[in-house]
């Protein structure tokens, strides 16, 4: 069975949700997320409701200053159950390798993501992905 292709517009808000990771730009994410969107990373118990609660999680680890700082990021794109999906990789500081960090699976609502469901990162494989990318 063949997995539907992702639209024009899936295919640009994936693009924008790859330049806020790059770019750790939170202003823009908050621009790519609906206000009621939701984000869920099982099997982890962890679940927020609203762009505010996304953006407060996720604000620490685009921060440089912050000791939950992750590092620079990149993405792959892909597909997950027909849906637009990412692969996301950390350079964390003082590395030269983006290691594999997780699979962000997207649902998306005109041009907003409405829902992200976070993977860990062991599943890659199971995507023919890599679990290291080189410094461009």
């Amino acid at each position: 069975m063949h997995a539907p292709e992702t639209t024009r517009q899936e295919q640009a808000i994936v693009r924008r949700y790859m330049l806020v990771a790059e770019r750790a730009d939170l202003a823009m994410m908050a621009e790519l997320l609906a206000e009621d969107a939701v984000l869920t990373m099982p099997p982890n118990p962890l679940w927020f409701t609203g762009r505010q609660d996304i953006l407060t999680f996720v604000a620490p680890s685009f921060d440089p200053g912050s000791p939950a700082y992750l590092g620079r990021w990149r993405h792959l794109p892909t597909q997950a159950n027909g849906r637009p999906a990412l692969a996301g990789y950390v350079q964390r500081p003082g590395t030269t390798v983006y290691r594999a960090q997780n699979l962000d699976v997207l649902r998306t609502s005109g041009d907003r993501i409405v829902e992200i469901t976070t993977f860990e990162p062991h599943l890659l494989a199971a995507f023919g992905l890599p679990m290291t990318l080189r410094q461009r």
